[in-house]
């Protein structure tokens, strides 16, 4: 190696461990053993010092000559980079001040040890405990950060902290099978009042002005072309979500015609979801469909499958359904030695008594073949067991949502193309669904740029998706805390379709090839794979 790239490796080696170290929450994420069980201090000396560690990287950076790094080396160097200026415009912004996000973070450590309790139950137990003991200290940490929350997030917290104890009676349900602790009582119920004073002290705090989750113009033009790799400008984006639009409403009306004139496509749906019926076992139709999904890819050569990995589909423990959606992922973590991920079926049919009850329950898994190739194979399993055995480490902890998520989107698109289903409604449930994410382009788009209030944010998602209340306030939930994460969704999707024309179609690629390529360089922006990966 050079100076200057052994400069760049001690530059990335020093910044990711200490974030490692100060942040044991993250690293337990990661799959670093020693740190679970473990939250990290959250005052704002803290902060501070997290913003001090990303001003001398970035620093570090631009002493960096680029015309002597490696192409490998340059993809760490965007990621990175796009990694540091984030988090140093949330610091800059006050983010801290305005987000009670610290219940989230309880919530989310003890759901990650309960996800591993069937594997190891005793060690589960012992870190749960360590958790609990924990929690009080850093949600009182947590709680001198806030200084006026967010309208929306402050809503948000309410709704966490009111369904908080559900998690924590999960909990207490899961220590009780591993043999009840004296002290248990007593950590419990101290980190229910925690949550409880957490809660009160945000909700008498004065709150921000609305719509202050907006990061504005200049900060999404440049987290578009840093973290999406993209060189388009938000106008340029705004046009493109326009044409997909009607590109696409367009093509779902065509589909749709098929199947009864011009009845509504969500009714059309409906009706066939109410005809479905996959049997009483579940668990069993979604084992056997994940596998039939995983060999016609592999017999269509689509993409490699990497050796070793492992993938359960497992039933939503009794004491933890009502934390899970129909179904979920739950992936290993960057450094595990064991890159095993859970498939998570929940059947809600078990906690109905009469079968009609329990036949509509059956039937919200109508699309179960699209969520077992978006949440399995080649979906989100495939693509990080392969992301998590890239030989340079820090890349397995850089990802990007245009990468995994259009990646999820160009799977459901090959199920098409491949003929790996032929339900009749596959096209219209994509079509469908493709509408839903190009949509959130544009409300992204609007919503951070202050264009858009909350309010019409969520009547734009009820007018044009005919989404319920609650389901568009769900949703736009979720953007007004992730900017240009929504827009990465059918962007990316796009992005996986530009470079196929350009290699399959124009250099002569096999499918094969292709996606291999687009997967061997971890969770990253196409456009950068396209600088920095082609000879």
């Amino acid at each position: 190696m050079s100076r200057t790239t052994n400069q760049f490796e001690g530059l990335l080696d020093r910044y990711f461990e200490g974030v490692l170290a100060d942040n044991p929450d993250f690293a337990a994420q990661a799959g670093i053993q020693s740190a679970r069980g473990k939250f990290p201090q959250a005052d704002q000396a803290m902060e501070t010092r997290q913003e001090q560690r990303r001003q001398k990287c970035l620093a570090g950076l631009e002493r960096i000559n680029p015309r002597e790094l490696t192409a490998e080396q340059h993809l760490d160097r965007l990621a990175v980079r796009a990694e540091l200026l984030r988090g140093a415009e949330d610091f800059a912004r006050g983010r801290a001040g305005m987000d009670p996000r610290a219940l989230d973070h309880v919530l989310d450590q003890l759901l990650h040890e309960l996800q591993r309790s069937q594997d190891e139950p005793r060690m589960v137990a012992r870190h749960l405990r360590s958790l609990l003991q924990q929690a009080p200290r850093y949600l009182g940490e947590a709680a001198t950060l806030l200084q006026r929350p967010e309208p929306v997030w402050l809503r948000m917290m309410e709704q966490t902290a009111a369904g908080a104890g559900e998690l924590i009676d999960a909990v207490a349900t899961f220590l009780r099978s591993q043999g009840e602790q004296p002290a248990d009582a007593a950590r419990l119920a101290g980190v229910r009042q925690a949550i409880a004073d957490y809660a009160t002290h945000a909700l008498a705090l004065p709150a921000a002005p609305a719509g202050s989750f907006a990061v504005g113009a200049e900060v999404l033009q440049r987290r578009v072309r840093d973290d999406l790799g993209l060189d388009y400008s938000l106008g340029q984006i705004e046009a493109l979500a326009l044409a997909e639009i009607e590109r696409v409403g367009g093509l779902l009306a065509t589909a749709a015609r098929k199947f009864g004139g011009n009845r509504p496509t969500r009714e059309i749906l409906a009706a066939a979801r109410a005809e479905w019926e996959p049997g009483e076992d579940l668990l069993n139709v979604y084992s056997k469909e994940t596998i039939r999904v995983a060999e016609a890819f592999r017999a269509a050569k689509a993409v490699t499958f990497p050796a070793g990995e492992t993938l359960d589909v497992r039933p939503v423990p009794e004491f933890m359904r009502h934390l899970f959606p129909t179904a979920a992922y739950s992936q290993p973590g960057a450094f595990e030695r064991r890159q095993h991920g859970i498939f998570w079926v929940n059947d809600l049919s078990a906690t109905k008594t009469t079968e009609p009850e329990k036949r509509a329950e059956r039937q919200q898994h109508f699309s179960l073949s699209l969520t077992c190739a978006h949440e399995a194979y080649p979906g989100h399993h495939l693509q990080f067991v392969t992301a998590n055995r890239h030989p340079r480490k820090w890349r397995r902890l850089l990802a990007h949502a245009v990468f995994y998520e259009g990646w999820t989107l160009w799977c459901e698109q090959m199920m098409a193309d491949l003929k790996v289903i032929r339900s009749p409604w596959l096209r219209l449930q994509q079509l469908h669904d493709a509408l839903w994410r190009c949509h959130r382009i544009l409300v992204d788009l609007r919503l951070q740029t202050g264009r858009y209030t909350y309010e019409q944010a969520v009547s734009h998602m009820r007018r044009h998706l005919a989404f319920t209340k609650a389901r568009a306030e769900g949703d736009v939930n979720w953007y007004t805390g992730a900017p240009a994460v929504p827009m990465s969704y059918w962007l990316g999707r796009l992005e996986n379709e530009r470079l196929r024309q350009r290699l399959v179609v124009g250099r002569g690629w096999t499918l094969q090839h292709f996606n291999d390529w687009l997967l061997s360089f971890g969770t990253l922006p196409q456009a950068w794979l396209e600088k920095y990966g082609l000879d």
